[in-house]
């Protein structure tokens, strides 16, 4: 048996053996790669006898971290490189600069793809140390920068990104109006066809595209704490593209100015612009897909309907697997799942737990942290403790809910979103529920009217989707003036949309609102019928929770007719 050295020895001359044969740059399997790789990793560096193969073979693993990368498997990749690392002489910084500075650039690259922010640190101390300049640098001053959003460090993140574009003279401190950025990009824009745009010559200098990959890490932070600073992040974007050729990011100021200009009200050419972005990822790689294609899906689901759109996320989250971008990954996941919930197919984990009758409280970490300071998760938070109190008929708490939701909501979220739908819609419902009640009625039946507005917009460019919601908040409002008529007919034609798009969680709701109008009426046949039926349609959502509260809301206000009442609904 060989002892220990000798098995080194053996497992190094095996690599030896295999090296030639290796073909890192092929378009093979790189099996040959990763097998003498491996047996150079299995010997260890004490195993090299000849010192000037440690260079051969660190340059061997980073060629096999690359071929693992292409695999998307950033832990090998990250073995690879670490080993190469390892093979490394102690003054490989002044004989191996290059080599040197691809190891820790990629095996960085891979830390923050793993989570390793303890790795990721120290690799880029070495290169901010032995870097020979700020160029050489860039590499891992964007990993950091990244790392830091995702730990929901977004002001540190965008402080950082903002003093390394400006080192690099592009200057973001400067304030511009929206409207302005805006009509500058959109005038800029309107001189080049689509055609000419998806042509425009590809981005040389690596600097700018580098300072291009900054930029583009802007957008996604600045969309949840900074939405006013977005379009100017936006325009600049799509000005270096124009100007200078268009590098893998581009398509991000693209789709992010075509998610902008949606949530404004112009979803015909924001419809357009997320599809010139997804285009251009087939011109200039599938570096940000994963993003660019999240961001799009959330434009798409108000122009196609929703049950269908949705499934675009899976390619986003395909795409960013790919590229290891497990940020854009978990997004795609999160706003997949956010969708479903509106599109009823599926219901989100506190919201269910409510609805379907359990107890079990949900923690997340940091979740004050995060609510402190960052205001589109405070708007979040907000609005879904006033989803649940409306949902659940709590009066007062859903009115105090609400009002601090409207508090919050200006400086939040720059681009339009499945999360702008159920607010539109349950604060629309809450605001006409209030003004019924209310001393301050015009300020909540403004309030309500610019939900159905909002929603009714949205009907002209996706009737599938949101037409049942508009009509919804049609009876709610002719319901507060008390125009009766108009009310019953609002409510039918709600309930027939809800139910002729497949939308039985809001049939459900629909039957439930006109069941307490006609309450309101003293039409209680008609009243009794229509709880019933939004009983029947919970039960099928499985919303059991929101079953129960209704059958003792039911049973307890039809004392007359109580015992029928209870048998149907105990039936259903």
């Amino acid at each position: 048996m060989l002892n220990f050295v000798d098995q080194g020895r053996f497992h190094f001359s095996y690599g030896m053996a295999l090296a030639p044969l290796a073909d890192g740059d092929g378009e093979g399997d790189g099996s040959i790669l990763l097998t003498a790789a491996n047996q150079f990793n299995l010997a260890g560096p004490e195993a090299v006898q000849d010192k000037s193969l440690n260079a051969t073979v660190a340059n061997l693993n980073l060629q096999a971290g690359k071929k693992a990368m292409e695999m998307s498997d950033f832990v090998l990749a990250y073995s690879y490189f670490d080993n190469g690392i390892s093979f490394l002489r102690k003054k490989h910084w002044e004989e191996h600069y290059n080599l040197s500075l691809k190891l820790f650039d990629l095996a960085a690259r891979c830390a923050l793809t793993n989570g390793d922010i303890v790795i990721l640190k120290l690799l880029s101390e070495q290169v901010m140390l032995y870097g020979r300049s700020y160029e050489d640098k860039l590499n891992v001053l964007y990993l950091v920068t990244c790392s830091l959003a995702f730990s929901s460090k977004l002001p540190e993140s965008i402080e950082k990104g903002l003093d390394i574009l400006a080192n690099l003279g592009i200057d973001l401190q400067e304030w511009r109006s929206t409207e302005v950025c805006v009509q500058e990009t959109t005038t800029l824009l309107s001189t080049r066809t689509d055609d000419e745009i998806l042509n425009t010559r590809q981005m040389a200098d690596p600097i700018m595209i580098m300072a291009m990959k900054f930029l583009g890490k802007l957008e996604f932070a600045m969309t949840q704490t900074k939405p006013r600073s977005v379009p100017l992040v936006t325009q600049k974007i799509i000005e270096l593209s124009l100007a200078k050729g268009m590098s893998p990011m581009s398509p991000i100021g693209f789709v992010y100015f075509g998610a902008f200009i949606s949530k404004r009200g112009d979803l015909s050419s924001g419809y357009r612009y997320v599809k010139l972005a997804l285009s251009l990822l087939d011109k200039v790689g599938k570096e940000s897909a994963g993003e660019v294609i999240c961001i799009a899906t959330q434009v798409k689901i108000f122009v196609e309907p929703i049950q269908a759109a949705l499934e675009y996320h899976d390619d986003g989250y395909a795409a960013s697997m790919v590229a290891g971008d497990v940020s854009n990954a978990l997004l795609n996941t999160i706003l997949k799942d956010a969708c479903m919930y509106v599109a009823g197919v599926k219901q989100m984990q506190r919201d269910v737990l409510r609805l379907i009758g359990s107890d079990e409280e949900v923690t997340i970490p940091e979740e004050h942290k995060l609510v402190a300071s960052n205001n589109s998760v405070l708007k979040t938070f907000y609005f879904r403790k006033a989803y649940i109190s409306f949902m659940f008929r709590s009066y007062d708490d859903a009115k105090e809910h609400v009002s601090k939701f409207y508090d919050c909501r200006e400086n939040a979220w720059a681009n339009l979103m499945v999360t702008h739908i159920y607010p539109a819609l349950h604060t629309g419902l809450i605001s006409f529920w209030v003004a019924r009640k209310s001393r301050d009625a015009q300020c909540w039946f403004a309030r309500g009217n610019e939900c159905k507005m909002t929603l009714k917009r949205w009907a002209e460019s996706s009737q599938w989707t949101f037409e049942n919601k508009w009509y919804l908040l049609e009876a709610e409002e002719s319901f507060s003036h008390n125009d009766y008529e108009a009310a019953k007919s609002f409510y039918k034609q709600a309930i027939s949309s809800a139910k002729l798009h497949k939308f039985v969680h809001e049939e459900a709701l629909a039957y439930e609102l006109a069941a307490y109008f006609y309450l309101e009426l003293g039409e209680t046949e008609q009243s009794i019928e229509y709880f019933l039926a939004a009983h029947e349609r919970y039960h099928e959502w499985g919303a059991f929770g929101k079953c129960n509260s209704l059958f003792e809301f039911v049973k307890s206000s039809f004392s007359q007719a109580s015992s029928t009442v209870t048998t149907s609904l105990r039936h259903v």
